[in-house]
């Protein structure tokens, strides 16, 4: 019985960590950018942020962003970044499999974690990429035929 209650006690203080020694101080440290990404992220983006997680798969309907792409990551500002981490993907019509994240970290860990995206891609926004992808999605009319407020019109 005694070795038993050794043993109790020895596993407790592995467990615990240094929460269950007197004198400890405050709670544990707040998880990084690096973390916290390679716990919620890593599945589908994969650990490089290149979208080749385990969760990529033929069966999905799209692909996982390319988070390491800065050409495309230039589209998005950190506060479409923002939203899409905190609300998901279908709240920046883009991918609703993406979940969303913003009842799971706060919101300075979705800022660390945009801050994070940005290193990978080693990109800034951009409007103009932004411009361009609405263009190809169709979202926003060619160059050509957007109405010109400067041109007078003849009745």
């Amino acid at each position: 019985m005694k070795i038993f209650g050794l043993s109790l006690l020895a596993a407790s203080a592995i467990l615990l960590g240094p929460m269950s020694r007197p004198g400890a101080q405050g709670p544990p440290a707040r998880p990084t950018a690096e973390q916290n990404f390679l716990w919620y992220c890593i599945q589908c983006h994969g650990p490089r942020g290149d979208g080749k997680g385990v969760n990529n798969t033929a069966k999905l309907p799209v692909s996982p962003r390319n988070l390491t792409d800065g050409r495309d990551m230039a589209q998005f500002s950190d506060e479409d970044m923002t939203r899409t981490i905190n609300r998901g993907g279908g709240a920046s019509d883009l991918s609703p499999i993406m979940p969303p994240w913003g009842n799971t970290l706060s919101a300075e860990d979705i800022r660390d974690l945009v801050a994070h995206v940005r290193k990978l891609c080693q990109c800034q926004f951009d409007p103009k990429a932004k411009e361009r992808f609405l263009r190809e999605q169709g979202k926003m009319p060619a160059q050509s035929q957007a109405l010109d407020p400067m041109k007078e019109t003849s009745r």
